[in-house]
């Protein structure tokens, strides 16, 4: 059975015997048995009621490349037995099928306290403590954890696990015959990374001055008149237009000229312009001139 790396730090009371002979042997022949579940597949019947383990991390978020943050580890035989083969792992682990986040050695660092108080790195193939578990007894480990600054973006956090691990034996319900395997008990925990935020600009109190073009209009004249007269310019240009229309094909009718006598001398206020006044007095004395030349005809011939 494989170990991941681990974070574990041995509490001052338990000497920490990585490296040695007696270590070595107790991890390899825990490394060498297979699980007890894997042996029972077929029955799916076997709990191990010997060893509890819990692990609490004391920082729910952790920043990219910020300082360690403590955690504790903790074993109890809780069973009848001594657990002669035993050993404790520590490791980040994240389910995904992503090849670049399966090994998370690279960003999450575990460190491990020593029985002289100093930090030892967890080189994530070892157990940290090999060292067999009387029945009854509890251990506690102080560990370390952080997130390295060049942490993947797309790690958002990491689950943690710190698992002791014994030697037990399955017996096969049907035959009796009995299997030494590892058994486990696993202490989980999790934590997130916190990223850095890109701030909000903060909203200006400041009121804009306005511009020439956003002053006050100067206010418009309103007529007094309720009936204003139409300006000269008003018969001018519909006359000019109805004269241009090129899509209009019936002729003008002709404007008749007024009589003089029946109109006083004066024009009908019809709203015309003074130019109009000339115009209208030629073709009246044209008329004049054009009836006294027929009388004088006329008197003439007779």
């Amino acid at each position: 059975m494989k170990y991941r790396p681990a974070v574990v730090a041995a509490a001052a009371s338990v000497a920490l015997l990585v490296g040695t002979p007696a270590a070595g042997a107790a991890e390899d022949g825990l490394n060498s048995l297979p699980a007890c579940t894997d042996v029972s597949t077929a029955y799916g019947d076997y709990e191990q009621h010997d060893l509890k383990a819990s692990l609490d991390i004391t920082a729910d978020e952790m920043v990219p490349g910020g300082d360690w943050s403590p955690a504790k580890g903790t074993v109890t035989n809780v069973g009848k037995r001594d657990l002669a083969k035993f050993g404790v792992s520590a490791y980040a682990w994240l389910q995904t099928d992503d090849p670049e986040l399966q090994d998370l050695t690279k960003w999450v660092k575990v460190e491990v306290r020593t029985a002289d108080g100093t930090w030892q790195p967890v080189n994530g193939t070892d157990t940290i403590d090999s060292t067999p578990l009387p029945a009854g007894q509890t251990r506690s480990y102080d560990l370390r954890i952080r997130v390295t600054k060049d942490v993947s973006a797309e790690l958002g956090g990491s689950e943690f696990n710190f698992t002791g691990t014994f030697a037990d034996v399955y017996r096969f319900p049907d035959t009796g015959k009995e299997v030494e395997c590892a058994a486990e008990a696993i202490g989980y925990d999790a934590f997130h990374i916190r990223r850095a935020s890109t701030p909000k600009p903060t909203p200006s109190t400041a009121r804009p001055t306005p511009t020439a073009s956003q002053a006050s209009p100067t206010p418009m004249s309103t007529p007094t008149s309720a009936q204003p007269t139409a300006s000269p310019s008003t018969t001018a240009s519909a006359s000019a237009s109805a004269s241009a229309s090129p899509t209009s094909t019936t002729s003008a009718a002709p404007v008749p000229v007024p009589d003089p006598s029946s109109t006083g001398g004066e024009l009908a206020e019809t709203g015309g312009s003074d130019a109009t006044l000339p115009l209208a007095a030629a073709a009246a004395g044209l008329a004049v001139l054009g009836a006294g030349a027929v009388v004088f005809a006329r008197r003439r011939r007779g």
